[in-house]
């Protein structure tokens, strides 16, 4: 029983983050969060998270196989058996090894805990790739958004590509990635055991302007309308949740804060006149709130109404010229 105490104070009690570092991993801080550490050694990468049990658990993002609790982490990459994994990890219990007599703001944080559902997603997540260099085929070709729209600092890390070809746009909650929409030709999906929080431009935290609107989509073509360079934008994927409420409640708050505006641009149907003045009363009294209509029913429905009236312009210049 001891032996098996022993085993459990490992999983719980050493930080698994500060582990990794002692054998040469480093953080990512850019694609860590509260709920999760990336962490790289050359060609290793490994999210770190802490289960609900309290337990430290990584997986790795190259090896769906590579992964487990740091009893697993020490003999798959120490290859020691259990008696020798006993010595390696004691004294990290005792405080005698050297990493943990660090001063504790030097420290690495531990993971917040999270959930199984969680943790899946952000394991999948990890192993999709970046759209293509002149942005994903279907949002180019089909959706008609200019590549210079998809490659926009603002867009293109936060949208990846599946290993079914979809496109793939993540949602984030105060902790971290909790799921992921996906979008391609004829098909609508979200990721299995996610949840539905806002999908955001990088820029969300510093934008003087943040446009919200129903889709990811919609999002990149008001910029490709409007031509915004500056604009930060958010998408709730349809209707909200409460938990959506309150996620949309502290973008706007962290926007008054610093005297940004907010631009309400919801479709033009009845259902996105009332999501407009749902998202209006969660704004705080001192935030400027505006409300931009799209002239067709949402903002891809204008892209795709003008590249009709390019094409059908080019094609009457061919006529009159005898083509």
């Amino acid at each position: 029983m001891r032996n098996d105490d022993e085993l459990t104070r490992f999983k719980t009690e050493i930080n698994l983050v500060e582990y990794a570092e002692s054998c040469g991993y480093e953080i990512d801080r850019r694609e860590s969060s509260r709920a999760s550490t990336v962490m790289r050694r050359s060609d290793d990468k490994i999210i770190v998270a802490t289960d609900a049990d309290g337990h430290g658990i990584y997986f790795s993002v190259r090896d769906d196989r590579d992964n487990g609790t740091i009893i697993d982490f020490v003999q798959r990459r120490r290859g020691l058996n259990l008696g020798q994994l006993r010595k390696e990890l004691r004294p990290w219990l005792s405080g005698a090894a050297a990493p943990v007599r660090r001063p504790a703001q030097q420290r690495p944080a531990r993971p917040e805990r999270s959930s199984v559902d969680r943790q899946r997603v952000l394991a999948v997540w990890m192993r999709m790739q970046p759209q293509p260099r002149n942005g994903h085929a279907y949002l180019r070709d089909e959706r008609m958004l200019d590549e210079s729209v998809l490659t926009d600092v603002r867009f293109a890390s936060m949208i990846r590509v599946d290993s079914r070809g979809n496109a793939v746009f993540p949602h984030y909650d105060e902790a971290g990635l909790c799921g992921y929409e996906l979008k391609n030709r004829g098909f609508t999906g979200f990721s299995k055991g996610g949840q539905k929080a806002l999908w955001h431009t990088t820029n969300i935290e510093q934008a003087q302007r943040i446009v919200i609107v129903e889709s990811a989509i919609d999002a990149m073509s008001h910029a490709q309308i409007t031509q915004d360079g500056g604009a930060a934008y958010v998408s709730t994927g349809g209707a909200l949740s409460d938990k959506q409420r309150e996620l949309l409640r502290g973008v706007m708050h962290d926007a008054a804060a610093r005297g940004a505006e907010i631009v309400i641009a919801t479709d033009s149907d009845e259902a996105g006149h009332k999501f407009a003045r749902e998202i209006a009363a969660l704004a705080p009294a001192q935030v400027r709130v505006s409300r931009q209509v799209p002239q067709e029913k949402d903002w891809n429905d204008v892209v795709l109404a003008q590249h009709e009236r390019e094409m059908r312009a080019q094609r009457e210049r061919g006529y009159g010229m005898g083509m």
